[in-house]
């Protein structure tokens, strides 16, 4: 053999080793998000205005954006330098920027921005030729996207009384003043948003916006999405919930409850049974974030959530039944333990309205999903109501969220709802989602679920799950015979000894009688 062979061969036997030894990085799905630096001057608490950070936050989450939120007065040094994005939340008039840091990078930062509330810059006063005033008491008829004539109260409304060389983003009518004034404006990378409150229509027209100002060119969709989904529900109710919008043609997502202990009780296997013919009855399922239960004390914390999801899901799986998202509060996305131990199994969230606000490792930064559907009550439809009942098309990916039904009132009121504002509902496994374990992987796309690659069959005939269940374990017994002998005979004895007795208590009552009548 020659040199020339001899080294060929080092250099392929040293690309093979390469090869095996250095590990192989996971393609990845779907491109990094987008991320925004969202600061604030204050929470507005107590105000009409406050919340309105938090809607902001979920309004952003609904577009799939990774959030990093500060306040000012914890803006750090080159912060503005990391970001390509940044949205400044200015709730009060009277609050200066006393941070020195924010002040000299905001003048050096070149990139997109926009600015809700008061105060907006000098320089983009002058890029957008910006003038505002104030009108107290307004109640304005707020006109954009598909919407229009949907009434504003507020007790101090900022609006933009002067702009030129911008797009208008919708438009407020006061009707006492016969006053006419763009919602938001925007020029180029720039955007400016004077009214914003949480809790009414504005949050719909900020989503106006945040599309606008995100470039987001995707159609969005609306699904109906029931909640409070638990193994002691009335499972009867649920299947008959089911089989009714099924009737009626309305595809919809069922958020259960996991159960992380007793799985093989009969109560949970009917739970099993009744989400398969949830499934079975064009029900998209997604697992519902547990009530999360932990000390205050970092030593104690309990970390088996990601344990438990698992297996969780995987027993979902053995039923055949595949989840195809999870739904959570909003702040879980912003816990490090939450998003990942809870949330990491997913690529597809819907995200509640926070309630109970319970952090166990919180992060300024939130975490991302390809697939985030911001999730309004049912009532919102009354809201939006218009001329016709129809729902025109909402900026984002929107869910439509209501309870189970206590009884069958209740079903039949919701079922009228639904019908009354004719709304298009989509499809849930019509979209991509991905759901991945230890041992399984769940995904959709277009309406077909396929489990570790195998399609999914979603008919089912219903099955009766035996009651007739040991719950504890028989105990090992001794000395039976012996106890049940001696028991035997203590009975006849006592008996025997009565019987003595009331002999006794006759003779004796006879002899008394006798001596008497002597």
């Amino acid at each position: 053999m020659n040199i020339r062979g001899i080294l060929n061969g080092i250099l392929l036997l040293t690309l093979t080793l390469t090869t095996l030894l250095v590990p192989v990085k996971p393609v990845q799905s779907a491109a990094s998000p987008q991320q925004v630096l969202l600061l604030y001057d204050s929470l507005a608490k107590g105000t009409t205005k406050e919340g309105n950070v938090i809607e902001l936050q979920r309004l952003l989450a609904a577009y799939s954006i990774k959030v990093t939120l500060r306040s000012l007065d914890q803006y750090e040094q080159g912060m503005l330098n990391h970001y390509s994005k940044v949205i400044m939340v200015r709730n009060a008039a009277d609050i200066l920027i006393t941070n020195k840091f924010y002040v000299e990078d905001w003048e050096h930062y070149q990139g997109q921005y926009l600015h809700i509330g008061y105060s907006p810059p000098a320089s983009l006063k002058k890029k957008l030729q910006l003038t505002t005033d104030v009108m107290y008491d307004a109640n304005p008829d707020l006109q954009i996207g598909q919407f229009s004539g949907i009434s504003l109260q507020a007790q101090d409304m900022l609006y933009i009384a002067g702009s030129q060389g911008t797009q208008s983003l919708g438009k407020l009518i006061f009707q006492d003043d016969s006053l006419q004034a763009p919602y938001a404006v925007s020029k180029e990378d720039a955007a400016y948003v004077p009214y914003f409150e949480q809790g009414n229509v504005s949050a719909l027209a900020m989503g106006y916006v945040l599309k606008d100002w995100l470039h987001i060119t995707a159609a969005p969709k609306v699904y109906l999405a029931i909640k409070e989904i638990y193994p002691f529900s009335d499972l009867g109710l649920l299947t008959e919930t089911a089989e009714r919008l099924y009737q009626v043609g309305i595809p919809f997502l069922a958020s259960v409850r996991p159960v992380f202990s007793n799985t093989d009780y009969p109560a949970m296997q009917r739970y099993l049974v009744a989400i398969k013919r949830v499934q079975s009855n064009n029900g998209s399922i997604v697992v519902n974030a547990p009530i999360a239960m932990h000390s205050t004390s970092t030593s104690n914390m309990d970390h088996s959530l990601q344990a438990k999801m698992n297996e969780f899901i995987n027993l979902l799986v053995q039923n055949k039944i595949g989840p195809l998202g999870i739904g959570a509060q909003m702040h879980w996305t912003y816990d490090k333990e939450y998003s990942e131990a809870g949330m990491g199994f997913f690529d597809s969230v819907i995200l509640y309205p926070d309630e109970n606000v319970d952090y166990m490792e919180r992060s300024d930064t939130s975490k991302a999903f390809p697939s985030s559907l911001y999730s309004v009550p049912i009532d919102f439809l009354q809201d939006l109501h218009t001329s016709n009942n129809v729902l025109p098309e909402l900026p984002m990916d929107t869910v439509i969220t209501v309870d189970m039904p206590k009884d069958m009132e209740e079903l039949e009121e919701m079922l009228k709802t639904l019908e009354q504002y004719w709304v298009s509902f989509a499809d849930y496994k019509q979209e991509r989602h991905q759901v991945v374990t230890d041992v399984n992987t769940i995904t959709s796309s277009e309406g077909v679920i396929s489990m570790n690659g195998q399609p999914l069959s979603l008919n089912y005939t219903p099955e009766t799950v035996n009651s007739d269940y040991r719950y504890t374990e028989e105990q090992e017994k001794s000395f039976t015979t012996l106890f049940n002998i001696q028991n035997q005979f203590f009975i006849v004895a006592i008996m025997i000894s009565l019987l003595l007795f009331g002999g006794l208590m006759i003779i004796g009552y006879r002899l008394y009688r006798k001596k008497y009548l002597k």
